[in-house]
């Protein structure tokens, strides 16, 4: 996963897929994310992008997960980034300098969107080759 910070006019935040299946571009406009926030999220997202495949070709979309992304102030080091992915939706949990909350709303409400077309896959699926 790779995370753009978009500078000059204001573009709202894009989850753009790579044409080569390879994962996605995050596309934020530099008043949504700080400098700091880009390696982190890439590797967040990276992360969580392991749990996850698309859906076959062909087959039904699945269920809607909801997605909400959470800022909180001033949290302890290790926790200033990271993601609950459980049964009910997932939920991104990330400083307030890091991400606006424009930008929190708007992606989780695009990978709210985008969830019926994934689907969740066993530790070690992206290993195999798949």
């Amino acid at each position: 996963m790779h995370v753009e910070r978009v500078q000059g006019d204001y573009i709202e935040p894009e989850i753009i897929d790579l044409e080569d299946g390879t994962g996605c571009l995050f596309r934020l406009h530099e008043t949504d994310i700080s400098e700091d926030g880009i390696k982190p999220l890439a590797q967040l997202l990276t992360e969580q992008a392991q749990r996850w495949a698309p859906r076959p070709a062909g087959s039904p979309p699945g269920p809607v997960v909801p997605v909400r992304w959470d800022r909180i102030p001033n949290p302890p080091d290790p926790l200033a980034i990271g993601v609950d992915d459980g049964p009910a939706g997932i939920t991104y949990t990330l400083d307030v300098e890091m991400l606006s909350q424009r930008a929190a709303d708007y992606l989780g409400r695009l990978d709210t969107e985008r969830s019926p077309y994934w689907q969740r896959v066993p530790k070690g699926y992206h290993d195999e080759g798949r």
